[in-house]
């Protein structure tokens, strides 16, 4: 028997953040109909026995080893019974109402195959709102760190609207969003080939492109307690990033548009990688001048070879 909602979450290690997220979850939702997957990614803090003991009506799945953000997701995709399919983040906290208004639009909004929502920090700033699909002018204004002085600092993502009206988008994040199920049988599975980042992207253009509409509620929101990079993880962090957007536009975009990817990405990652390389012999800045120029010239070797050769080693990264 089908349900309204069905719920996927991956938890690795935040047993204390599961707990609440689940909580405010069973709480808040009051009218629709939901079942909650927790993918335990192979967890040792003893998440799984917490969902067991606390939240018996979590259906749980216990990964012997970890997987990445998609395949775990997937897991739940393939055997959920809701209408609507919702991927959620483990470190989130879900207001009151939340996802009885996604359902309520969806319902109401038949061309709707996608929805997301606002997602706030804990202190109620905005974290992200909805962004327009990559392309090479914002991908040189990332490279460049121009992005910095754009939209208030959150370029690639807009600013909040003025009015709390739904809006089209290209796409919303991951943390929180739903999925009509007719528009998953046609755009199909999040795309396992994303080991992390860009991947809700490349869902909602597969979305898009099989003739749904994806929407931006930005009156209904989420707390997402995500970690901020510290410096010495930035340049592992702009590494994962650039390879997630070197296979966006190889997989949607064509051979013109990823060879001038490759070359922006050759040009940004040589230039840092020369502006680190002398700070590896000062004490103060040895750790971060090494991570970045490691990850740089990982970034020079995927331009301009392969961009998976280095998966094997992301898969094993936290």
């Amino acid at each position: 028997m089908s349900v309204d909602l069905t719920v996927s979450i991956i938890n690795t290690n935040n047993r204390d953040l599961l707990r609440a997220c689940l909580q405010s979850i069973f709480d808040g939702t009051q009218r629709a109909s939901i079942e909650v997957y927790v993918v335990d990614n192979a967890c040792t803090d003893g998440s799984a026995e917490m969902v067991e003991a606390e939240f018996p009506q979590v259906l749980l799945i216990r990964n012997p080893y970890r997987l990445r953000f998609c395949a775990n997701h997937n897991q739940v995709l393939r055997q959920g019974t809701g209408r609507y399919l919702l991927i959620l983040n483990e470190d989130t906290i879900v207001p009151s109402g939340t996802f009885d208004a996604l359902v309520d639009f969806m319902d109401a909004t038949p061309e709707a195959g996608a929805a997301g929502v606002t997602v706030l920090n804990p202190d109620g700033t905005l974290q992200y709102a909805y962004a327009s699909f990559p392309g090479l002018v914002s991908a040189a204004l990332l490279l460049s760190s121009l992005n910095r002085f754009l939209n208030g600092g959150h370029y690639p993502f807009h600013t909040l609207p003025e009015n709390g009206t739904p809006l089209e988008v290209d796409w919303t994040n991951g943390a929180c969003l739903l999925v009509r199920r007719e528009a998953m049988e046609q755009a199909g599975l999040m795309d396992e080939g994303f080991l992390i980042y860009a991947e809700e992207t490349d869902w909602c253009y597969r979305i898009r492109q099989a003739g749904w509409k994806v929407y931006y509620l930005p009156e209904r929101t989420i707390y997402h307690y995500q970690g901020r990079a510290t410096s010495q993880a930035r340049p592992r962090r702009r590494f994962r990033v650039n390879r997630s957007l070197l296979l966006f536009f190889r997989k949607h975009y064509g051979g013109v548009k990823t060879l001038a990817l490759r070359g922006m990405l050759v040009s940004a990652s040589l230039a840092r990688l020369l502006l680190w390389a002398p700070a590896c012999v000062a004490a103060s800045l040895r750790q971060r001048a090494c991570m970045e120029v490691a990850y740089n010239w990982r970034t020079v070797l995927i331009s301009v070879l392969r961009d998976d050769m280095f998966d094997a080693e992301l898969l094993q990264m936290g």
